[in-house]
C-alpha cells in the first residue's frame, strides 16, 4: 500500500489542476470564438453567437391593443461593441472548456472513491450536464423573451408619431448572458438536493404540508432573483419547470433511498 498523500500534497495537486482548468479556459477564450462558421467568407463564431442571442431575446417590434411598438437597440459608447464581443467570448470559453474543468476536479477526488460512488458521479456529471442545458434553453427561449418584452413595453415613448422603445445594446446582452448562466446554474440544485436526500445529510419526511411550502418559497425566491420581469409572470415562466425538478429530485432520491435501505 503506497503512502498516503499528506494535506500540503493533495493542495499542491489541487492547485495544478486549477491552474490547468484556467489555462484551458484561457485558451478556449481566445481560440474557440474566431473559428469560422462560414468557409466562404470569414465570420467567427464570436459574430455568429450575440446574433443569435438578440434575435431570439430582442424582438423588432411588438403590437400592444392594435398598437405597434418598434425596438431600437442603441450603443451607448464606441466601445460597446468591444464589450458585447469579449462577453461573447467569455460565454464561448466557458461552455467549450467546461468539460474539461469538470474533468480536473473528478481526477482531483477520484483517488478516493469507491468503484460504485465513480458511476454515481459519472452519472451525476451527465445530468448535471443536461440540467444546465435546459435551464440555458428556457432562459433563451421562454424567460428573457417574455421579460425583455415587458420592459420594452413598459419602456415605450412617442416619438415622430409612433411608438418606440429604446435599449442599451451592451445592458441587453450583458444582461442576456447573465441570466441565461444564472439559470443553467440554478438549474444544478436539483441535483445537488437530490445528492443531499439520498445521501442522508437533509432529511425530508414527506412532500406534503409545510415541506412542499417551503420547497415551493425556495423556488419562487431563486426564480425571482434570475428573472428581473417587473410583472412577476416571467418569474412564473421558470418557477413551474424549477420547482416540478425540485420535487421529482426529491421524489426520486426518497425512492432510491428506501430501496437501498
Amino acid at each position: 500500500m503506497g503512502k498516503e498523500a499528506t494535506i500540503w500534497e493533495h493542495l499542491e495537486e489541487l492547485i495544478i489542476r486549477l491552474r490547468r482548468a484556467l489555462i484551458a479556459f484561457a485558451i478556449a477564450t481566445l481560440i474557440v470564438p474566431f473559428i469560422p462558421i462560414s468557409l466562404s467568407s470569414y465570420t467567427p463564431l464570436l459574430y455568429v453567437v450575440p446574433k443569435m442571442v438578440l434575435d431570439h431575446v430582442v424582438p423588432e417590434t411588438i403590437e400592444v391593443g392594435g398598437h405597434i411598438i418598434e425596438v431600437k437597440l442603441t450603443a451607448e459608447s464606441p466601445f460597446a461593441g468591444l464589450r458585447i464581443l469579449m462577453y461573447s467570448a467569455i460565454l464561448i470559453g466557458f461552455l467549450t472548456s467546461s468539460p474539461y474543468i469538470a474533468y480536473q476536479i473528478y481526477a482531483f477526488i477520484e483517488p478516493a472513491l469507491y468503484p460504485h460512488e465513480k458511476r454515481w458521479i459519472k452519472l451525476g456529471g451527465v445530468v448535471a450536464v443536461a440540467l444546465f442545458l435546459l435551464g440555458v434553453s428556457i432562459a433563451l427561449l421562454i424567460v428573457l423573451p417574455f421579460t425583455y418584452k415587458v420592459m420594452f413595453i413598459l419602456s415605450a415613448t412617442v416619438a415622430a408619431d409612433r411608438l418606440v422603445s429604446y435599449a442599451s445594446l451592451e445592458d441587453i446582452m450583458s444582461s442576456a448572458i447573465l441570466i441565461t448562466i444564472a439559470t443553467g446554474v440554478a438549474f444544478e440544485v436539483p441535483l445537488i438536493i437530490f445528492i443531499l436526500v439520498y445521501a442522508g445529510v437533509v432529511e425530508i419526511p414527506s412532500l406534503t404540508g409545510n415541506v412542499m411550502r417551503a420547497l415551493l418559497i425556495a423556488s419562487a425566491v431563486i426564480a425571482a432573483l434570475i428573472s428581473p420581469d417587473p410583472s412577476g409572470v416571467g418569474m412564473l415562466l421558470l418557477l413551474i419547470p424549477y420547482y416540478m425538478l425540485i420535487v421529482v429530485a426529491v421524489t426520486l432520491a426518497k425512492f432510491l433511498k428506501s430501496r437501498k435501505t
